[in-house]
């Protein structure tokens, strides 16, 4: 894929994401905030708690991976796995410049590179490289891409008694575009059929995750698609926001 068009890719995303982030103050059910505000206190609670360690809550985190059978697993145990259907929601999210470990790699599933911002990405990969010159012929500036970073608890995970789960998901490029689309049509109120009124955000709302095989002329890979389930209650799982 040629430099342009990834330079529009990932405008479009950042666009999508963009406009999913202005779409936020829509009313909503009490309590429909509650994962995004359980997310936001834990990460800010690790990073103030390591103030001057320089420790990534992305690095950090428990990882969800799709596997080669198009299974949602756990990326460091994969005996623990979701299916190819997982219903969750997706409370937190920021962009990040990304670079992924190639399969058949020595590299494979390792995550080399993830920053918010490019530069600093770029600065991260050549000083991976300088430490692991051999990888220099398997990586450059252009496998550095635009993702999104989605901080996710699938809903099945949620208890009175406990913490939920609470999971790290890379979607490629293609999902990062399709899930700023589902977080805008979840907005426009192209769901009311589902109970999700227009000015929605996609935050509060209970979204399938299932996967997907796509084709591009000889490439094929497993990817994501976003359906809402409906809005988000805790009361539906037992929990009461204001005893937590």
């Amino acid at each position: 894929m040629g430099t342009s068009i990834m330079t529009t890719e990932n405008q479009n995303v950042q666009n999508e994401v963009a406009e999913t982030k202005t779409a936020a103050p829509a009313t909503q059910a009490a309590g429909s905030n509650y994962i995004s505000m359980i997310l936001e206190e834990t990460k800010r609670g690790f990073v103030e708690a390591n103030a001057g360690l320089d420790l990534d809550f992305v690095r950090m985190g428990d990882w969800l991976v799709i596997n080669s059978k198009g299974n949602f697993v756990e990326k460091e145990d994969e005996n623990i796995s979701y299916g190819d259907t997982l219903d969750v929601v997706v409370g937190y999210g920021e962009q990040r410049y990304t670079l992924w470990g190639h399969e058949d790699s020595p590299e494979s599933g390792q995550l080399i590179v993830a920053d918010p911002d490019r530069e600093k990405a770029l600065a991260d990969l050549g000083e991976y490289l300088a430490q692991n010159p051999e990888a220099a012929e398997r990586y450059d500036e252009d496998d550095v891409k635009l993702r999104y970073m989605a901080y996710v608890v699938p809903v099945s995970t949620l208890t009175p008694d406990d913490f939920p789960k609470i999971y790290l998901m890379s979607f490629s490029q293609t999902d990062s575009f399709g899930w700023g689309r589902y977080a805008m049509n979840c907005f426009q109120g192209k769901y009311k059929a589902m109970g999700v009124p227009s000015r929605t955000a996609a935050n509060k709302v209970v979204t399938r995750l299932k996967t997907v095989e796509r084709k591009q002329e000889s490439r094929k890979w497993i990817g994501i698609d976003f359906a809402p389930v409906g809005l988000f209650n805790p009361a539906d799982y037992g929990v009461n926001p204001d005893q937590a």
